[in-house]
């Protein structure tokens, strides 16, 4: 069961506004007849609009294939598998990580790990963690093309393919049909293949064969998942007075319209990994033409003087609802506007996968964008690939210009922006670079290392730093996954992201048969190829590399900053 509440304050008239002009327009009718017009009318829109509308659908898809799901999650069990390992970025990996963090393995079920970092120290904390022999893979892919999960795949067939005559038999594709990654999974004569509709996109496929199937294989309850988000579909498709929904995709555009694009979640600490699913759904999808919102995830509440741009959403479980009290009243005393969604259970999660979809879309139709397609991802695909392409053919990476070097820290910036801060300290510099207008600006730290507790811990003890000497909201992202979501957001948003690029040294790197680049070599491409992007938008950039590990740089860091 899901409860929702609203406190609009200032924002309640325009959402009252909208209500009655969706109504007048038969807005809810005609978003499930999927009239592309209600978003963009235009015919270059048509088409990427048409072909991402199948998520309306999926719930339906998946409840018919309940059995076959079920059939094949003991199949796999019954194998002996110990692992399971999904080799995905984005949307094809992220909803897989909610069920991986939140849920886990039911009793006799496999354990299930995520790759969706090029980073060598995570590719190879993943190996070091299972027997290839007894691990099942998902190599999923939309388009069966993408350039992380292609090599994920070759690394780990490889290693199955050493203590494994059929190393086949310990891999599944989900894929669209006619694929690269199809033909290649009937080549090599893979256990499965999953073809997922080919109009449903990567951000909007948790409750499709993206992420059912890793739940069911690690004994989920995809009954009761599918269950829980059908409430929300038949919930969607009522008279607005009562469609909470629409009404949550509505407060979304109004905020944004009002100069409140940053979208705060506060959230129970045991659904708070669902944070990083909606981050990646809302920032790719309204990040473009110059507008976007902005999903701050992972901060902790506190006293702070940015509340002129923030929206707040509370996503919390039943019995954590004393614990956000005194947020909520401060809140209101500051007259900040907030909703509240509220699960009676983990299962409910169901039904915020398809919330949170269709409120987005929902919000798109307010902010007058395309909420289907991602312009700006591609760009820094294309720069990755020409770095890469160098490197293959002299051996060596670009360089970034140097400001200045203070013991293991080198940091760099472009010539023209570099002259406006000052050379002082690292720490100095920094904080200079951080420094925005409060109510508008934002800043986020890009993170190209292993995602590891020691570093999540480090990265938010610099965001919280950093709000506190600026004022400004922090968000974190750990490349190359971020290039998957919120990248779109940063090239294709308004002008208002304060950048920071952190690379660091890896102890170990790994090589990627079939290729003349390592794992090491591909992450620091792309954190370059991403440094031009933004470069090339113009975004307020510095690159700082740390020339020890991540977790020793980050340590020092932060005592110097602080």
């Amino acid at each position: 069961m899901v409860t929702f509440t609203f406190h609009l304050q200032s924002l309640q008239p325009k959402v009252d506004e909208a209500v009655k002009f969706f109504a007048q327009h038969s807005v809810v009718e005609r978003f499930w007849k999927k009239d592309y017009t209600i978003w963009r009318s235009e015919e270059e829109h048509k088409k990427s609009i048409l072909n991402r509308l199948g998520w309306q659908t999926s719930i339906q898809l998946m409840k018919e294939n309940i059995g076959t799901l079920l059939a094949f999650a003991n199949e796999i069990k019954n194998a002996g598998f110990t692992h399971v390992v999904v080799l995905g970025m984005g949307g094809s990996s992220l909803s897989p990580d909610v069920s991986r963090t939140v849920f886990g393995s039911a009793p006799g079920f496999p354990k299930m790990l995520v790759l969706d970092s090029t980073n060598p120290t995570s590719v190879l904390r993943i190996e070091n963690s299972i027997s290839p022999a007894e691990t099942l893979f998902i190599v999923a892919s939309k388009s069966g093309g993408t350039l992380e999960t292609n090599v994920f795949y070759q690394y780990f067939y490889d290693r199955v393919g050493k203590v494994k005559k059929n190393p086949g038999d310990n891999f599944i594709a989900i894929t669209d049909a006619n694929t690269k990654m199809e033909r290649i999974a009937v080549e090599k004569k893979f256990r499965k293949i999953f073809l997922n509709p080919a109009d449903i996109g990567g951000r909007y496929s948790a409750l499709s064969y993206f992420g059912i199937v890793p739940m069911a294989l690690i004994g989920m309850d995809i009954e009761k998942i599918l269950a829980s988000a059908e409430q929300i579909q038949t919930l969607s498709k009522s008279e607005l007075s009562s469609n909470k929904a629409f009404h949550l995709g509505l407060a979304m555009g109004e905020a944004f319209r009002a100069g409140r694009d940053k979208l705060t979640f506060i959230t129970s600490d045991e659904i708070a990994p669902f944070s990083f699913w909606m981050e990646q759904l809302i920032a790719e999808s309204t990040g473009k033409e110059g507008k976007g919102i902005v999903p701050i995830e992972g901060e902790q509440f506190q006293r702070q003087n940015y509340f002129a741009d923030q929206f707040f959403i509370f996503l919390q479980l039943k019995k954590d609802e004393e614990k956000y009290l005194s947020c909520k009243k401060e809140l209101e005393q500051k007259i900040i506007p907030y909703s509240v969604v509220e699960l009676d259970s983990v299962y409910d999660l169901g039904s915020q996968y398809f919330l949170w979809e269709i409120a987005t879309a929902v919000s798109a139709i307010v902010m007058k964008i395309n909420p289907f397609d991602e312009p700006n991802v591609k760009e820094s695909k294309d720069n990755t690939e020409r770095v890469i392409g160098n490197y293959v053919s002299s051996g060596t990476l670009p360089v970034n210009y140097e400001i200045l070097q203070e013991k293991e820290f080198i940091l760099y910036g472009e010539p023209s922006y570099a002259s406006q801060i000052k050379k002082s300290t690292i720490a100095e510099t920094i904080i200079k670079h951080c420094v925005g207008e409060k109510g508008k600006d934002y800043v986020a730290l890009l993170a190209y290392i292993d995602q590891d507790e020691q570093n999540n811990e480090h990265l938010s003890k610099l965001r919280e730093i950093i709000t506190k000497k600026t004022g400004l909201p922090v968000t974190v992202g750990f490349g190359p996954r971020y290039l998957h979501s919120t990248g779109q957001l940063h090239k294709g948003g308004a002008s208002n992201g304060i950048f920071i690029i952190i690379t660091a040294n890896e102890l170990r790197d790994a090589a990627i048969p079939g290729e003349r680049y390592s794992f090491g070599i591909l992450k620091t491409a792309q954190a370059l190829g991403d440094y031009q992007s933004l470069v090339q938008k113009n975004r307020r950039l510095i690159h700082l590399h740390i020339s020890t590990n991540a977790n020793s740089g980050l340590q020092l860091l932060i005592k110097t900053i602080q």
